[in-house]
């Protein structure tokens, strides 16, 4: 047997399928919204760990004069190391259309069958690749413009071109995607690197420490015990180069995202718990004579909170077998959307345990929570206030509002009860305006943040003003390089730069491998904005300016401080002037273009780089000057590294924000959706309570459609308030998303943008999410007749 209490319970739901669907579907939604983010962090946090240990990634790297079987026994051989094996890397470039080219890396593995570091797994196409054949990464085949079987070419910068036959592709989880960096990866043989220019080829060693291979300081000190060990068998090597330990290349757009998912995942959990809230008051509304009845009879204040309690655990229940297997799908199809992204496979869908204790324990939990108050002070309402149907405690009249409202003579009096209506519950309001604010917010937000990002790329046009740039595998005379150029005449403008690699020596030991770039300080094709300091001077002899990549690696080296170097092992050291921001994640000193040059010992009549301005400056002019530019320093014996485009820079670094952007979006349409149904549940209460009144209006002559007008106009006037709000509240809120997650991305805080177009979209939004959201109470309205209506008890 139930008991009464219990089946009046079950008879309240039934009674009112509407008010206990929509109640149901509230708290589904904040299910749904934290479920969904929670299951996508949990698996991508933990298959992306998973992946990369998976590879067993280096500890550390060495480039030495040679990396032959010997060598690498020798660096077995010494303690601390794990394991080694050699991965020589050939940088050189692919065809990929006429006189197009793009760069190309080839690992070189010494045994396909025994892979000890940095591991990758065949997916498609035979098995290891021949001698005159190579095994691109999965993502590289785009990117090449080559399928399974095709022959590419490849050129090395001394010109020498080799073709090779695709012979199937691996899965390399330790690698960037290629179409995201724009960089096409392989994997070859020993015998096909025989026959490559040495000089494209950088002997690298890999190691694998024994002990904590988190621990980046015991990575140093076997890695440095390696290298002496290595010195004294009479090898040259070159610094240690040490990556983050245990972490993605691209861990710095995880994080990114990870944070953007976390951030809005607590909003969606505040926002759900607000909707519970505003349902809550929706349950009680109709419930108000029957406590009066149950507190006439004797029903003590306990009983009837647990009466209504248990009304919201049941409802809750209900809203977790909803919201969770949704979340569940949901957040798996973004979990594994993102995967691919990053270039990680989801080995196991799997959710974790504690990802669904935590959505039953807040989805009951919290409700119970949010509902306790209201329940309990709706149980202490005396019989008097009961039959009464009041329990907001002010009657309308009693407030300044009220009363300036009544003066009014300019509007219809079914509008200006609309408005009554409106303001009489101002908790409601309030909880309603500002659920669909925060979201409003977050939407904002988001398109702010993401704005912020384009305003980078433009930024950086603005900064960089050439078109196209080439790298040469050596120091060229400038008037080789001149004399190649100036017969184009797609170019109006050339600078010719000198570059090379640099290490920064941190107080740590750690050492940073780093761009050394020589220009006139002068030129008109470099105005990157300043963070600190100013920029070069022609005068300047022992001045230098860093970017902010490097000085987020390297702290110590703000404006002022001294900056210690080596070129080519010599030692240099320079004053910081400035830092200056600028796209990409390279790290790179900026210095004049002689001083540059006499720390590398090169001649003063040489360049390493050209930088040229094209007529027209757009994608089209920019591709025909790189096909130019590329059939004439072929020509004229120049050896090409790098040529690369601006417009195809800032293609790379865009498909880098495309898992950024997606969560703030992502995120930001969960939210939006819980603000939505927070103005429907506040509507359809309004409606609820209002159930007499519409039918007095009916019965004065209101027509159907004149009422569901006036309930449309008090969504849409909800949504106004929420709009004014949400462009407040958007301001704290993209400052601190654009702070963070510009600091994990792009090492500095993106500059505060408040989008016009996001306010306006958001404008547009809210109307038509109002107008939706006032739908069914309009429809339930003029479906009472006037019978109904004012027999409503």
């Amino acid at each position: 047997m139930i008991a009464p209490r219990w089946r009046k319970v079950l008879r309240d739901i039934g009674e009112a399928p509407v008010r206990s669907s929509l109640a149901v579907v509230a708290m589904a939604a904040g299910v749904f919204g934290l479920g969904t983010i929670l299951t996508s962090y949990s698996i991508l946090t933990r298959e992306l760990e998973k992946t990369f240990a998976d590879t067993r990634p280096a500890s550390a790297i060495l480039i030495v004069d040679n990396a032959d079987d010997a060598v690498v026994a020798s660096v077995r051989a010494v303690p601390g190391v794990l394991d080694a094996e050699a991965r020589p890397i050939v940088r050189a470039r692919v065809r990929v259309g006429k006189d197009e080219w793009a760069p190309l890396v080839l690992f070189v593995v010494p045994d396909f069958r025994d892979l000890r570091i940095d591991r990758f797994s065949r997916t498609e196409g035979a098995g290891p690749p021949g001698d005159d054949e190579v095994a691109l990464e999965r993502t590289a085949l785009s990117v090449a413009r080559a399928a399974i079987g095709d022959r590419i070419t490849m050129r090395t910068a001394d010109g020498v071109e080799r073709p090779m036959r695709v012979a199937g592709t691996v899965h390399a989880a330790g690698l960037a995607p290629a179409w995201m960096d724009h960089v096409v990866s392989g994997f070859v043989t020993r015998r096909l690197a025989s026959h490559i220019d040495a000089q494209a080829m950088s002997n690298q060693v890999r190691i694998i420490v024994k002990g904590n291979r988190l621990d980046e300081r015991h990575i140093r000190d076997v890695a440095d015990r390696v290298r002496k060990s290595l010195e004294a068998e009479g090898h040259k090597v070159t610094p240690v180069d040490v990556p983050a330990p245990g972490r993605h290349p691209h861990a710095d757009q995880m994080d990114t995202f990870l944070f953007l998912l976390g951030a809005f995942g607590a909003l969606t959990l505040v926002l759900s718990a607000v909707l519970v809230a505003n349902m809550i008051h929706a349950l009680l509304t109709e419930q108000v004579r029957q406590v009066g009845v149950m507190k006439a009879i004797g029903a003590t204040t306990r009983q009837v909170v647990a009466l209504y309690l248990g009304q919201v655990a049941i409802l809750a229940v209900l809203s977790l077998c909803i919201g969770m297997p949704l979340a569940f799908s949901a957040g798996r199809g973004y979990g594994q959307f993102t995967a691919s992204i990053l270039n990680a496979t989801i080995s196991t869908a799997a959710v974790p345990l504690w990802v669904i204790a935590t959505q039953i324990a807040v989805g009951i939990a919290l409700p119970l929570l949010v509902a306790l108050l209201p329940v309990y002070r709706a149980s202490r309402i005396t019989i008097h206030q009961a039959f009464s149907n009041d329990i907001s405690g002010r009657a309308f009249g009693t407030r300044p509002f009220d009363r300036w409202l009544a003066r009014l003579r300019l509007l219809p009096r079914p509008l200006m009860l609309s408005l009554r209506t409106t303001f009489h519950r101002r908790g409601r309001l309030v909880l309603a305006v500002s659920t669909l604010a925060v979201g409003g917010a977050a939407f904002i937000s988001a398109l702010n943040v993401s704005a912020e990002w384009t305003r980078i790329i433009a930024e950086d046009a603005v900064a960089r003003r050439y078109d196209v740039y080439a790298v040469f595998s050596r120091p060229y005379p400038i008037a080789q390089i001149a004399a190649a150029v100036d017969k184009l005449s797609n170019i109006t403008h050339a600078e010719y730069w000198s570059e090379s690699a640099a290490i920064v020596a941190g107080p740590n030991g750690r050492e940073t491998r780093i761009a050394l770039v020589g220009l006139d300080p002068n030129t008109p094709l470099l105005r990157l904005p300043l963070l600190e300091g100013r920029w070069l001077n022609a005068s300047d002899s022992d001045a230098v300016v860093i970017n902010q990549n490097l000085l987020a690696d390297a702290p110590w080296l703000h404006a002022g401080n001294r900056i210690a170097l080596r070129v080519n092992g010599r030692p240099v050291s320079w004053n910081v002037v400035g830092v200056v921001k600028e796209m990409g994640a390279h790290q790179a000193v900026y210095a004049n273009s002689a001083d540059a040059l006499r720390a590398t010992g090169q001649a003063g009549d040489t360049a390493r780089s050209v930088r040229v301005v094209t007529r027209a400056h757009d994608a089209k002019s920019q591709l025909a000057a790189s096909r130019e530019l590329e059939r004439a320093l072929q020509r004229d014996g120049i050896g090409v590294l790098l040529m690369q485009s601006l417009a195809d820079g800032r293609k790379a670094f865009e498909d880098h924000l495309v898992i950024i952007k997606s969560a703030l979006i992502f995120a930001a349409a969960l939210v939006v959706l819980v603000g939505g149904l927070g103005l429907t549940s506040t509507l359809t209460l309004n409606v609820i309570e209002r159930t007499r009144e519409l039918g007095i209006l009916g019965a004065i002559g209101a027509t159907p459609r004149a009422l569901s007008r006036y309930i449309v106009f008090e969504g849409v006037l909800m949504g106004l308030l929420s709009w004014c709000i949400a462009i407040v509240l958007a301001v704290p809120v993209t400052y601190f998303i654009g702070t963070v997650a510009g600091r994990m991305f792009h090492k500095t805080g993106l500059d505060f943008l408040m989008s016009p177009q996001a306010v306006i979209t958001w404008f547009a939004l809210v109307i038509i999410l109002a107008t939706l959201s006032s739908f069914y109470p309009a429809w339930r309205a003029t479906r009472l007749s006037v019978r109904e209506a004012l027999a409503y008890a």
